[in-house]
């Protein structure tokens, strides 16, 4: 499905998303430190059969969300395979609407959750 540019736009203007936006500048974002996900230790993952990624707390995804640009024309989107909207679902993690995160991702995708697990770009900006 191709990305409707002028949409996101629109999206992108919406008086909170310009507030969060003006919070921090460009560069005080790319300052910030990558928040790691916790894992599971070898030791105790060569074990079972659980989730080797713990998640982040709802805490450490705000701030790892406050690392996006917001940038005008995402071309995280488009490098996509399934074009979900990534820089909007950012922000609602940053702004702290979990609901509406999820929102986000399932208006592209009905299986965020397996995606979030197989998609082999998921780890290309590590």
């Amino acid at each position: 499905m191709p990305v409707d540019y002028d949409e996101l736009k629109k999206d992108r203007e919406q008086p909170w998303r310009v507030e969060l936006r003006n919070r921090l500048t460009a560069k005080e974002r790319t300052a910030l430190p990558r928040v790691k996900m916790s894992e599971q230790p070898p030791q105790v993952r060569n074990r079972n059969f659980s989730e080797v990624n713990l998640g982040l707390k709802d805490e450490q995804a705000t701030a790892e969300a406050r690392r996006c640009l917001d940038c005008p024309n995402p071309t995280c989107i488009s490098g996509c395979p399934v074009n979900i909207n990534i820089p909007g679902f950012i922000k609602q993690l940053e702004r702290g609407d979990f609901a509406a995160a999820v929102r986000v991702l399932k208006e592209t995708n009905s299986l965020p959750a397996v995606c979030g697990r197989v998609c082999p770009r998921k780890f290309s900006a590590r």
